[in-house]
């Protein structure tokens, strides 16, 4: 390739960078506020019911290991 053709193609490769950083830049701005501390959201729900279910399979597992042992 001669230098003429490098030089011609110089402005359009810088272009076609800016282009692919373009949408990753405007992503970025399109980013919502950050979520407060005692806010609820889908994620914090499911790990609170998480939480309830294994509470709940904890006492469970106690009553019935008290009642096994009463009898046995």
């Amino acid at each position: 390739m001669s230098v003429s053709h490098l030089l011609a193609a110089a402005p359009a490769a810088l272009l076609g960078y800016a282009g692919h950083a373009t949408p990753s830049a405007a992503h970025l701005l399109v980013q919502p506020a950050g979520v407060g501390a005692y806010v609820l959201t889908a994620g914090r729900l499911w790990a609170l019911a998480a939480m309830m279910l294994g509470l709940a399979g904890v006492v469970v597992g106690g009553l019935a290991l008290t009642r096994s042992r009463r009898t046995g």
